[in-house]
C-alpha cells in the first residue's frame, strides 16, 4: 500500500456560515468520523498548521486578507449572499490553506507518497481580492504558488473536478505557464465562468483548460474526458506536482447541481490522476476537499478516493464504457488548445 497523509482537524467545524447554509460544520464532522472507522493500511494522520499571512499573500491582496481578519470582531459578516463569516472563520480559513500546505510538505519531504487534505472552508472560488462561493482563501492556488515560489517548481498541474468552475484558481494563473489548470464542471452553472474559450492569456495561453459539460453527465462522460483529453495534455505538460481540487458535488445525490457521478466515478478519476502523477512526478499528488453537500455522498465518495490513493499506480485502468455524448465538447477543446500541446 502507498502511504497517504490525511490532514484534518475538528477545528474546521468552527467556521459557521448559518444554520441553513449548505457549507456546514457537519460536512467535516462526517468526514472525520468516516476516517476514524476506515481500516486502510498506510493512512497517516497529520494535524494542519495555519498558513502565514505571507503564504496567503502569494495569491491574495494584503488589504483583502486584512478585511477577512477583521471579521473576527463580528458574530456574522456577509461578503455576498452566499458567503458568510463568523468570529472563527478567519482562523479556520488560515487553517484550511495551511492544511493543504501541510499535505504538500508531507509529500515533498517523503513522509507520505500522496496526501488528502480534508479542509474547510473550500477555496477555489476565492479571488485575489474577494470572497465568494463559500470561499475565503484559495487553498489549492496558494499551495500551487507556494510550490513555485518556495520549492522552485516550474510545472504544477491542478485538476479541478468540483461541479462548479474554479473561477478564482483560473484567474490567479491565467497568464502563468508554470501552473496548468484543468477544470471539468457543469455549465452553465455557478459561477458562470469556465467556457471552452477561456484558455489563458499571454505566456499562459493554453495553460487554462476548461471542459464545460451539461447537466446529467456521469461517470462515463467524465472518464472519457480524462482518458481522451486531460491525461494526454498532462503527459505533455509533465507536471512536477499534481494538485486536485476534489469537490464531490458532481455526485448524483448532491443538492446544488445536476450531475450523475457515482462513488465508482470518483475512484476512477482518482486512479487516473494518481497514474499521471506516477508517470510524471514519482506520484507526488495532493487532493484537497472543495464542495460536496450531501453528507452520505460526500463520505462515500471521499472514502472511495482515499482507498484508491493507497493502491499502487500499476493497477489497470478500465476505459469508460461509452460516454460518447461528451466527445463533441472534447473535440472543441482540442481545437482550442490542442495546438499548444501538439495534440492531433
Amino acid at each position: 500500500m502507498l502511504k497517504t497523509a490525511l490532514v484534518t482537524t475538528r477545528d474546521y467545524a468552527r467556521h459557521f456560515a448559518g444554520r441553513s447554509h449548505p457549507e456546514r460544520p457537519e460536512r467535516i464532522e462526517a468526514m472525520i468520523e468516516m476516517t476514524e472507522t476506515m481500516h486502510r493500511d498506510g493512512l497517516i494522520h497529520h494535524l494542519p498548521r495555519e498558513a502565514t499571512t505571507e503564504e496567503i499573500s502569494l495569491c491574495h491582496d494584503p488589504a483583502y486578507i486584512a478585511m477577512v481578519a477583521r471579521t473576527r470582531a463580528f458574530d456574522r459578516f456577509d461578503f455576498d449572499p452566499d458567503t458568510h463569516a463568523s468570529r472563527d472563520s478567519y482562523r479556520t480559513a488560515m487553517l484550511a490553506a495551511g492544511g493543504v500546505l501541510t499535505a504538500v510538505e508531507a509529500v515533498l519531504d517523503g513522509a507520505a507518497d500522496n496526501a488528502f487534505a480534508m479542509v474547510r472552508p473550500p477555496g477555489h472560488h476565492a479571488l485575489p481580492d474577494r470572497a465568494m462561493g463559500f470561499c475565503f482563501f484559495n487553498n489549492v492556488a496558494i499551495a500551487a504558488a507556494w510550490l513555485v515560489k518556495h520549492r522552485g517548481l516550474k510545472r504544477v498541474m491542478i485538476v479541478d473536478w468540483d461541479v462548479h468552475h474554479g473561477n478564482g484558481t483560473q484567474e490567479m494563473f491565467y497568464e502563468s505557464p508554470e501552473v496548468l489548470y484543468v477544470s471539468t464542471h457543469q455549465y452553465p452553472h455557478y459561477p458562470g465562468s469556465g467556457s471552452l474559450h477561456e484558455i489563458g492569456a499571454g505566456a499562459g495561453e493554453g495553460y487554462t483548460i476548461n471542459v464545460p459539460m451539461p447537466a446529467d453527465f456521469g461517470d462515463d462522460e467524465y472518464l472519457r474526458v480524462f482518458d481522451d483529453f486531460i491525461l494526454p495534455v498532462g503527459r505533455r505538460f509533465q507536471p512536477e506536482f499534481v494538485l486536485v481540487s476534489a469537490g464531490f458535488d458532481c455526485h448524483w445525490r448532491d443538492p446544488l447541481a445536476q450531475m450523475r457521478v457515482t462513488e465508482d466515478g470518483f475512484e476512477a478519476m482518482a486512479r487516473r490522476t494518481k497514474k499521471l502523477a506516477a508517470e510524471c512526478c514519482e506520484g507526488k499528488m495532493v487532493a484537497a476537499l472543495e464542495g460536496g453537500y450531501d453528507l452520505e455522498a460526500l463520505v462515500n465518495s471521499a472514502r472511495a478516493v482515499l482507498g484508491e490513493m493507497g493502491r499502487y499506480a500499476d493497477e489497470p485502468i478500465h476505459a469508460a464504457r461509452e460516454g460518447s455524448a461528451v466527445m463533441p465538447i472534447v473535440e472543441r477543446a482540442f481545437r482550442n488548445v490542442g495546438r499548444f500541446w501538439n495534440l492531433a
